[in-house]
């Protein structure tokens, strides 16, 4: 569900700071290609990031990476958010392909 307080370019307005995500597929793969949706945030903890992707996904159990900007991996974001409300692109990884993503996934790390 995409926000709905844009400006005339389609742009979101920064009242916070906004989470694009994209959400892996029922076989655990994330396209690049696929249309990234974003969001609003102004919690301040992965906790209230986590729960506001459920909310947004639909899904109850679910893991929230980023992609490292070197080498493209993603990597789970566990500690805390970056600072000064930056704008995140985030993967939200499902408990897709029998649990084998996430095997596949944490043991890269």
């Amino acid at each position: 569900m995409q926000d709905e307080d844009s400006d005339e370019t389609g742009t979101p307005f920064k009242d916070g700071r906004i989470i694009f995500y994209n959400v892996d597929d029922e076989h655990g793969n994330v396209s690049n290609q696929s249309e990234e949706k974003f969001f609003t945030f102004q919690g301040s903890s992965v906790e209230d990031l986590k729960e506001k992707l459920k909310e947004e996904t639909g899904y109850d159990e679910i893991d929230v990476c980023c992609r490292n900007p070197f080498n493209a991996e993603l990597y789970p974001l566990r500690l805390q958010l970056p600072p000064n409300n930056t704008d995140m692109h985030i993967v939200v990884i499902t408990p897709s392909y029998n649990g084998q993503h996430f095997f596949y996934l944490f043991c890269r790390i």
